[in-house]
C-alpha cells in the first residue's frame, strides 16, 4: 500500500513544517495533492500511471518534480522555489531531513486563492488590459523557443489529434458502467468530427 495517504494526513499537522504554520488546507486533483500552509504551498505527486502521466515510482516523481520546477520557473521564477525531499516516515515526515527520502514535493510561494483566474472571472475582476498583457508575455515567451525543423511532424494535423485519441483510450478502462462508456463514445465521435472539420486549419497553422 502506498504511504502517501498517511503522509498527507501527517502533513496536515502544522508542527511538521520548518516554518510557522497556523493551518493547512489540502487541495486534491487526479494526479497530485497541494498543501497550502500560509507562506508556502507543497505539491506532492500521486503514485499513478494514467498513460499521459506516469508517476508510479519514486524516481519518476522526483524527476517530474524537478521538471516542473525547471519548466515553470521560466515564466514564474518568483513562485517556484525548490524541490523538497521528505524523509522520516509517512506518519512522522521530516521535510529536507530524516534520512533517505521516501517522497518529494515541489515547494511554491503561496498566493491568495481568491486570485485564481476562475474566481477573478466570477467577480468580473479581469480587465481586457490584463488579458492583453498576459497574451503579450506568452507571445514573447513563444518567440524565445527554438523552432522545430520543417521535417519534424510536431505541427502535423495527425500529431495534434493523436493525444486526443489517446485520452479516450486511457479513460475508457476507468469507466465503471455502460452509461459512462456511451457518453465517452459520443464525445469521441464529436472529437473526431471536430478534427475533420478543422484539419485544414491545423495544417495551415
Amino acid at each position: 500500500m502506498s504511504p502517501q495517504p498517511a503522509l498527507i494526513r501527517a502533513l496536515q499537522n502544522p508542527a511538521r513544517y520548518d516554518h510557522p504554520v497556523t493551518a493547512v488546507t489540502v487541495l486534491e486533483t487526479h494526479i497530485s495533492w497541494v498543501l497550502l500552509t500560509g507562506d508556502w504551498a507543497y505539491k506532492i505527486k500521486k503514485p499513478v500511471d494514467l498513460g499521459f502521466v506516469d508517476f508510479s515510482t519514486l524516481d519518476r516523481r522526483r524527476f517530474f518534480c524537478m521538471e516542473e520546477l525547471r519548466l515553470n520557473r521560466r515564466l514564474a521564477p518568483h513562485l517556484y522555489r525548490d524541490v523538497v525531499a521528505i524523509g522520516g516516515t509517512a506518519q512522522a515526515p521530516v521535510l529536507n531531513g530524516g534520512g533517505e527520502p521516501f517522497e518529494y514535493a515541489v515547494r511554491m510561494r503561496q498566493f491568495p486563492q481568491d486570485r485564481l483566474l476562475d474566481r477573478l472571472l466570477a467577480r468580473d475582476a479581469v480587465s481586457r488590459t490584463q488579458i492583453e498583457r498576459i497574451a503579450a508575455v506568452v507571445a514573447d515567451f513563444h518567440g524565445t523557443i527554438e523552432r522545430a525543423s520543417p521535417k519534424q511532424p510536431c505541427g502535423d494535423p495527425e500529431q495534434v489529434h493523436r493525444p486526443v485519441r489517446e485520452n479516450f483510450l486511457q479513460i475508457e478502462p476507468l469507466l465503471p458502467d455502460a452509461a459512462g462508456r456511451e457518453r465517452l463514445a459520443a464525445l469521441r465521435e464529436w472529437g473526431d468530427e471536430e478534427y475533420r472539420r478543422h484539419r485544414a486549419t491545423f495544417r495551415a497553422r
